[in-house]
């Protein structure tokens, strides 16, 4: 490693998405954090996970601490845009409490009721109902082969872009800096991470190192003898119109893998396909709308039969391929390559923006004093991927 131009600070951040520019917010907003730098290979995002995505906050989840960082979530976008605001100019980003509702189409509706038990007794105000009962509420959907669902009113859906954006300002106005630098190499020596190099020549120095680098997080933790099975998982989404009158839906998601929302004058979403091989990909499946987005749309939503495609584009989930939940916490184990100040937050599968605020706030609280306060999230920590303990997500993911 050469060493051309020297760059020391507290803690350095690999990764400017949602995640880390949440945690770089909520580390200055201490100010105990002392210097913080974000390192960013892009910061145009093109390929991030964050500009591309629904932008969903929703807490129908199996796991407690998913339905916890998610409320979480939900009040913290609640008052994001003044929480945000710069010289008293606030963030707004859209943030649109439509509701949620999970769709049992595909035999496993004692999982989803199960799912419902466990939500309620974490405090989700959400209600289980039958397809008629369903039926009343959005007369649009066909509910013939729906055995039941579940509907989270208070739930709903933010800008992602601009959530981002908010982050970022906000964190460069307590003190941040982001840096435009792709790390390429890690030192470490006896449990300690020391410095990474740039692809640019540049040294960063820092006392403590976060991976929160999205779908390339398991690219960076190789350089430094980390295993993270973070992969991209490209997933391709759709904006279409129809002129039929639709009262309006929530963000529908159903067991057969079919999730849209509403967007404006149109509506936004896909059929994501968790058989495609991980690895990043820019073009769509020839005629994957056609032959399996739209039939299942229109079958969802019969006067979807008329709709008309005006956009598609192909996003990637930073994907962890172990047990689709995310990494968070301390780099743990007793191999001779663990380093004890590094920390990680990736692998969210497609729940980063939801998750976001409350990965910031604990992992800052995790790196200044040295445990969980707010919640804990050990459960979601490195341990269970070393000691290959999976904690998985039921029904719905």
């Amino acid at each position: 490693m050469t060493e051309l131009a020297s760059n020391k600070w507290d803690i350095a951040i690999i990764g400017g998405g949602i995640i880390g520019s949440s945690i770089a917010y909520f580390l200055a907003r201490t100010g105990k954090s002392g210097r913080v730098a974000v390192i960013e290979r892009d910061p145009t995002y093109s390929k991030a996970s964050t500009p591309l995505a629904n932008g969903g906050i929703r807490r129908l989840f199996s796991l407690p601490e998913n339905i916890i960082m998610a409320q979480f979530g939900l009040d913290f976008f609640s008052t994001f845009a003044s929480t945000m605001a710069i010289n008293e100019e606030e963030q707004p980003i859209s943030f649109c409490r439509q509701g949620y509702l999970f769709l049992s189409d595909n035999g496993y509706h004692s999982v989803m009721e199960k799912n419902y038990e466990i939500q309620f007794a974490n405090g989700v105000d959400a209600d289980l109902i039958d397809s008629l009962e369903l039926k009343k509420r959005y007369p649009s959907i066909n509910t013939a082969d729906i055995a039941i669902a579940v509907h989270s009113a208070n739930d709903g859906w933010v800008d992602p872009q601009a959530a981002l954006s908010a982050f970022k300002r906000k964190a460069v106005s307590l003190g941040v800096t982001y840096l435009n630098e792709r790390i390429t190499n890690w030192d470490s020596s006896k449990g300690v991470a020391r410095r990474a190099g740039t692809e640019s020549g540049k040294i960063i120095e820092a006392d403590t190192f976060v991976i929160s680098s999205g779908a390339w997080s398991g690219e960076v933790g190789q350089m430094i003898g980390l295993y993270l099975p973070v992969k991209p998982m490209a997933r391709e989404n759709y904006f279409f119109k129809t002129d039929a009158l639709i009262e309006p839906l929530p963000l529908l998601k159903s067991e057969t893998n079919l999730a849209f929302r509403p967007e404006g004058t149109g509506y936004t979403g896909g059929m994501p396909d968790w058989t495609v091989p991980y690895g990043w990909r820019s073009d769509l499946s020839p005629n994957y709308f056609e032959r399996v987005v739209w039939p299942a749309l229109a079958h969802r939503i019969p006067t979807f039969e008329s709709l008309r495609l005006n956009g598609s584009f192909v996003g990637h989930y930073d994907t962890n391929s172990f047990d689709k939940n995310a990494i968070i916490g301390g780099w743990t184990g007793t191999g001779p390559a663990v380093c004890t100040n590094v920390f990680i937050a990736s692998g969210f599968s497609g729940h980063g923006i939801m998750h976001a605020p409350a990965t910031g706030l604990a992992l800052s609280e995790l790196i200044l004093e040295g445990s969980y306060k707010s919640m804990d999230l050990s459960a979601f920590g490195y341990d269970r991927i070393s000691l290959d303990r999976p904690y998985k997500e039921t029904g719905i993911i």
